[in-house]
């Protein structure tokens, strides 16, 4: 009987029987027949094995078994899959000698073909190695049949990094499956996130769902991505939950973290790896959008992702300096204005705010550019009601308070917005703040206030506000508000309880006086 490697099998080969050897990485029962997904170091392959609808076939045998089988190739949906016939553990010594083979072929194609950056950056080269093992992680992770969770801020930064990671997860899936779409579906899922961190909230629900698809289809434990989130202390509980259950995890954000140190802060203990431009001494102005788009070519550097990407997530994300310059150039040869993103970036921000925790991949790919033609119809329906909405986020209702140097302009967002409508409270002070900042002689402090939260805008030139030191002060003095929060130093949320909100006002107003005295 011929002997076939995985990556040779071919639709040519429908209905032939080869014999082949390789390392179960996968069990799952289905209502039907008994899948497995073998790995012989060329690449995956999946494989299914009938006795009786819902019962185990070849019990003897499970994940990490090295085996030989003789199977017949059929069609199965658009794709090959194999049917087994027979199947054997390998003798120790074959086992040995096969682990030491298929080993050295995973390591290979764990290394990365691509280990440059698509534009000249000082920050990304002071971060290459971060970049290096986390993309090693991903493909390591796809190798092993290990399911893959990417959690995202649900805005157009956190798409942004999100879309482009997510399209090289899939390419090299895709390659290492021999194309079986089955794998990205079972083995991959991407979930928005509303707060600015992993929160419990979304944890537990993330462990629901693997621990549902650990017992219903034999998946191993888990490795999460977390990007335009994960840095801050606010995140260590949900990290914690999900080690218990021995998950993986890595981070690629650019928020505040918190103290720094010899280039670690306190979530680098319950994280494998960690992109973010504070550690090596930079800003928020390395956007997660660049973060993810970067990444992305190291992981699989054939994805098809698009340089507007990073370009728009740098426009919406009010980034300055080269790292913006050189993607907007770059975006502006292939066709897209500035003007053209910012608009785009806008309807991303107001259709995640309405898919909420939904996936949503075939809808987001159109939008970020899988069918331009689609892009661009969207874009003419919604433009102008993005434009409509903002213009009627009710600004003159805005109270204003002079410091002297700076001025503090206060917005009750309940009052003021239709809950659950688009913009919500962080993007309709956005808008005032943007408004306010154009017609005033000073700088200012925007201030949208509930009885259970505020968000906080703030001029450039207000150096010594920091949302992060605002945020760690509640904390410190006001410890019974139940508060949680965080941000950029300029850009950021607090959320506490109703019996604490006129402690938190007092205490803000209290800030901002330090704040001005140190200007």
């Amino acid at each position: 009987m011929e002997f076939k490697f995985f990556k040779n099998i071919k639709k040519e080969d429908v209905g032939k029987k080869f014999e082949m050897i390789g390392r179960i990485e996968v069990v799952k029962q289905t209502s039907g027949p008994t899948l497995m997904i073998l790995n012989d170091g060329t690449q995956n392959f999946t494989f299914k094995a009938f006795v009786k609808p819902g019962v185990r076939a070849y019990p003897e045998v499970d994940i990490g078994d090295s085996v030989k089988i003789e199977a017949i190739i059929n069609e199965r949906n658009d794709g090959i899959e194999g049917e087994i016939k027979y199947l054997r553990k390998l003798t120790p010594e074959d086992k040995i000698e096969f682990e030491k083979k298929i080993n050295s072929l995973n390591e290979e194609k764990v290394e990365l073909t691509n280990t440059t950056f698509s534009i000249k950056s000082d920050y990304f080269e002071s971060q290459k190695d971060r970049f290096i093992k986390i993309a090693k992680i991903i493909r390591r992770a796809i190798i092993e049949g290990r399911p893959i969770l990417l959690r995202h801020n649900a805005d157009c930064d956190g798409y942004s990094s999100a879309i482009t990671i997510e399209r090289a997860i899939i390419s090299f899936m895709d390659k290492v499956s021999g194309g079986d779409r089955s794998t990205q579906i079972q083995n991959y899922k991407r979930a928005p996130s509303k707060a600015p961190f992993y929160e419990y909230e979304d944890s537990v629900k993330d462990i629901s769902n693997w621990l549902r698809d650990k017992n219903r289809l034999g998946a191993k434990e888990p490795l999460i991505i977390i990007t335009d989130n994960g840095s801050t202390e606010e995140d260590i509980l949900s990290m914690r939950q999900m080690l218990i259950y021995g998950a993986q995890i890595v981070v690629v954000d650019h928020h505040f973290p918190g103290t720094i140190t010899e280039g670690k802060v306190e979530v680098d203990k319950y994280i494998l790896a960690h992109i973010n431009p504070y550690l090596t001494g930079y800003d928020s102005n390395i956007c997660a959008g660049m973060l993810g788009y970067e990444l992305a070519r190291f992981i699989d550097e054939e994805n098809p992702n698009s340089v507007f990407i990073p370009a728009m997530a740098a426009v919406l994300d009010h980034t300055e300096g080269p790292e913006r310059d050189q993607y907007l150039e770059r975006a502006k040869r292939e066709g897209f204005t500035e003007e053209y993103l910012g608009v785009l970036g806008e309807i991303v921000d107001m259709q995640s705010h309405y898919f909420r925790f939904m996936e949503s991949r075939e809808f987001f790919d159109d939008l970020f550019g899988a069918n331009m033609e689609m892009q661009k119809k969207v874009l003419e329906i919604l433009g102008a009601e993005v434009a409509c909405r903002y213009k009627a986020v009710a600004n003159h209702y805005a109270e204003k308070k002079d410091f002297g140097k700076f001025y503090l302009i206060s917005f009750d967002g309940e009052r003021g917005t239709f809950r659950g409508e688009y913009p919500a409270i962080g993007k309709a002070t956005n808008h005032i703040h943007k408004l306010y900042e154009a017609k005033m002689n000073k700088p200012i402090v925007t201030l949208t206030h509930g009885t259970t939260f505020m968000t906080i805008r703030v001029s450039d030139e207000i150096l010594p506000f920091s949302v992060p030191e605002f945020v760690q002060i509640v904390f410190k003095e006001l410890a019974n508000a139940n508060a949680n929060g965080g941000g950029h130093e300029h850009a950021g949320s607090v959320r506490f309880i109703e019996y604490a909100r006129e402690d938190i006002m007092q205490l803000f107003e209290k800030y901002l006086i330090e704040v001005h005295n140190k200007l």
